[in-house]
């Protein structure tokens, strides 16, 4: 699925999703840029997917891209550790265990964290309102801010889901957050849309029509990132005149859904 001068691209799979991710991640680490945040978000807006149960499989494969390229010398030899840093010790217990990740690997709980000498890179996987300021400690530790160790945060869910609320403290880190974290790759699947970007291009939208190959077609670009409940009522206006326009998300959705 591209647009029609060919410059973005939804990717088809799980697989390929996965692997343009890595690459950009990768790509972006090699440009000196230090502080990025992750979106991977192919739940199309149901809540029975958590944030932090939909963000295990690609966080997987990002930590083992990631400890590959950082942790390993070029004799071949370790060198260092990439911390995970998942939202509660439960997580990261069960990743420890399920995934056997290599010794450069050390799954860590976020709160109370603090960067080691040996830390090659931070990610952090799904944090949410409760870690706030977890999160922002680690924005505030030395190595961190002065670049050393790379941060990857990925798929932040700041806002209380349970109430909606965002305290003081979320509001603060959101808009830090947005100013010192490069947004370097995006997917986020909506009922009936997608927004995609990968750096340094512009965010794609993209809207649900099965006459399109793949069934979805581009719509426009935009340099700045479009919030989701824009882009939903920017395509429901657009095509409210269509019948079942909010309807069951097509194939590409569904398979990422299941992984």
């Amino acid at each position: 699925m591209s647009s029609p001068d060919g410059a973005y691209t939804l990717p088809d799979s799980f697989e390929d999703a996965a692997e343009k991710c890595s690459r950009t991640v990768a790509s972006v680490l090699e440009s000196g840029i230090s502080k990025m945040r992750v979106d991977f978000d192919t739940s199309a807006g149901d809540i029975t997917y958590t944030t932090l149960r939909n963000s295990l499989p690609i966080a997987r494969v990002l930590t083992l891209q990631l400890a590959q390229k950082l942790c390993v010398g070029e004799d071949g030899q370790p060198r260092g550790r990439l911390q995970v840093l998942m939202p509660d010790e439960g997580t990261a217990a069960l990743i420890a265990r399920e995934w056997a990740p290599p010794p450069t690997v050390r799954p860590a709980c976020i709160a109370r964290f603090r960067v080691p000498d040996d830390a090659t890179a931070c990610l952090v996987v799904a944090p949410t309102a409760l870690d706030a300021a977890a999160l922002g400690a680690l924005l505030n530790a030395d190595a961190i801010a002065s670049g050393a160790v790379p941060l990857i945060v990925l798929n932040p869910q700041l806002v209380d889901m349970s109430t909606g609320a965002l305290g003081l403290e979320g509001r603060a880190l959101i808009k830090r957050m947005a100013s010192e974290l490069q947004d370097v790759f995006v997917l986020q699947t909506l009922p009936g849309a997608a927004i995609t970007r990968t750096y340094p291009g512009n965010f794609a939208i993209w809207q649900e029509d099965r006459a399109a190959p793949g069934g979805f077609k581009f719509v426009r670009d935009d340099s700045k990132r479009p919030s989701a409940f824009s882009v939903s009522e920017e395509l429901m206006q657009a095509d409210s005149a269509a019948p079942g326009f909010i309807r069951e998300i097509g194939q590409f959705i569904k398979g990422l859904q299941r992984l």
